[in-house]
């Protein structure tokens, strides 16, 4: 069971933090194809990243303490992970990033650090991997507080649609076909990797309330939330109730 603890090897001291404010959606089932239909047609695409397929590795302490504290909701939140990406239909390419986020309350800060390995070699990669052990360390240069505790536990994928939405220049984010492509032996010997139905959408911009031209999309089912990517994709890959 996860651990709900503070700990002195946590992500806790982030360099940068992020001022924007943050909204979070859940989709119900059968309705993603819709909500992108409608984002597409009253938002504009990303015009560098309009879609790709997101791969993820989430780390932890032995004793999962970054699970607990969004189990039980804790104040204060940590979480550090891998990230690359691929074209909708391609094999991943381009740089892999090690990122440290937190939150304490409301506040959010994040740090990014390019690591020394391209995507396509990442990809080949087990979670088992002695290799990954060491890329948080590399957050170490950049202010965050990281010891060598923190190990890969789940790796997952999602489709990532993305917009700008022109009157409030706000930043959207489509998510869905989210699965475990892989887990930790020491979490589970054997996982479910379907994909989640349902997605989840993500709006950034300055306001607190999601931008009135994106209102329609409630109409949809689409319910605010704080949705947690590795906590959901945990629960549905071990079949633990949450």
């Amino acid at each position: 069971m996860p651990g709900t603890g503070a700990r002195d090897d946590s992500a806790a001291s982030p360099a940068s933090a992020d001022s924007g404010r943050e909204l979070k959606f859940a989709l119900p089932h059968g309705r993603v194809d819709a909500a992108r239909r409608w984002l597409d047609a009253i938002c504009r695409r990303d015009p560098q990243f309009p879609a790709a397929v997101v791969w993820t590795i989430y780390y932890d302490t032995p004793d999962l303490a970054s699970l607990g504290e969004k189990i039980n909701s804790d104040y204060l939140k940590r979480k550090i992970r891998l990230r690359w990406y691929a074209g909708i239909t391609g094999t991943p390419s381009g740089p892999a990033f090690v990122e440290a986020k937190s939150r304490v309350g409301t506040r959010r800060a994040k740090v990014r650090v390019q690591v020394p390995y391209a995507a396509e070699s990442l990809a080949g990669w087990d979670l088992q991997d002695p290799r990954l052990r060491s890329l948080p360390l590399l957050l170490r240069e950049h202010g965050v507080v990281v010891q060598d505790l923190w190990q890969p536990v789940l790796r997952i994928r999602y489709r990532r649609d993305r917009f700008i939405e022109p009157a409030s220049r706000a930043r959207v984010s489509l998510d869905a076909e989210i699965a475990a492509a892989a887990v930790s032996p020491r979490i589970r010997s054997a996982a479910d990797n379907t994909a989640m139905a349902g997605g989840v959408l993500e709006v950034k911009g300055a306001s607190e309330a999601l931008p009135l031209a994106l209102r329609p999309l409630l109409q949809l089912g689409a319910r605010k939330c704080s949705y947690s990517k590795f906590l959901a994709a945990y629960a549905h890959a071990t079949r633990r109730a949450i």
